[in-house]
């Protein structure tokens, strides 16, 4: 396998990718950003991303940015985690889905409230509104245990991981659709690792 280099910053939406790996088993790099220095700034990293924004891998020198399309990557690029379907199931088309689900919709739909920025004519808006973007990832996640029901992918860590932190900062209501959902991630050991580890670069970076 080409080297694997997880550019990442702790207590950041790079998180998820952090979990994903440990999900995956894969052996990687991790090079951390300490975002107070602004060496997400650097103009080396803006050749990897030019946002400037973590998260970011390379794979074999290839870049990869934004973390629906890293999530995507990876699970493809790793097929033995079974965290994606495959192409030829209907699953996939489930799994995609779900997976942009939260960057496409329900970031922007409740930073946008949480901003109290006028919603606008929902025509013009991505998610369409708010209460709508709410309902349907209360749905997807109703039927449980995960997206995909009894099968955990990719699609739950991308997904996942935006429910905790919305929750944890209240931008999402207290659902039992929600609250459940974190509970059963919560349990995961990947996930677990991740946390424990994004402790341990904290501590790091403020060294």
């Amino acid at each position: 396998m080409p080297e694997l280099i997880h550019y990442h910053a702790p207590q950041t939406r790079s998180s998820s990718i952090l979990w994903l790996l440990e999900e995956l088993g894969a052996k990687r790099e991790t090079r951390l950003l300490n975002l107070k220095k602004a060496e997400h700034k650097e103009p080396w990293y803006l050749k990897i991303n030019p946002m400037g924004k973590v998260p970011a891998i390379t794979h074999g020198g290839v870049p990869v940015t934004e973390s629906p399309a890293i999530a995507i990557y990876l699970a493809d690029a790793l097929p033995d985690a079974k965290l994606a379907p495959d192409a030829t199931d209907t699953a996939r088309g489930t799994y995609l889905r779900w997976l942009v689900f939260n960057a496409s919709c329900v970031e922007p739909a409740l930073i946008d409230r949480a901003m109290k920025r006028e919603g606008g004519n929902p025509s013009m808006l991505p998610y369409g509104d708010t209460d709508t973007t709410i309902e349907a990832l209360a749905g997807a996640l109703a039927k449980g245990p995960y997206i995909l029901g009894e099968r955990f992918s990719a699609a739950d860590v991308v997904i996942g991981s935006g429910v905790r932190w919305m929750l944890m900062f209240k931008l999402l209501p207290e659902r039992p659709e929600f609250a459940s959902y974190v509970e059963r991630l919560t349990q995961r050991p990947a996930l677990q690792r991740a946390m424990a580890m994004d402790e341990a670069f904290t501590t790091k970076l403020s060294a």
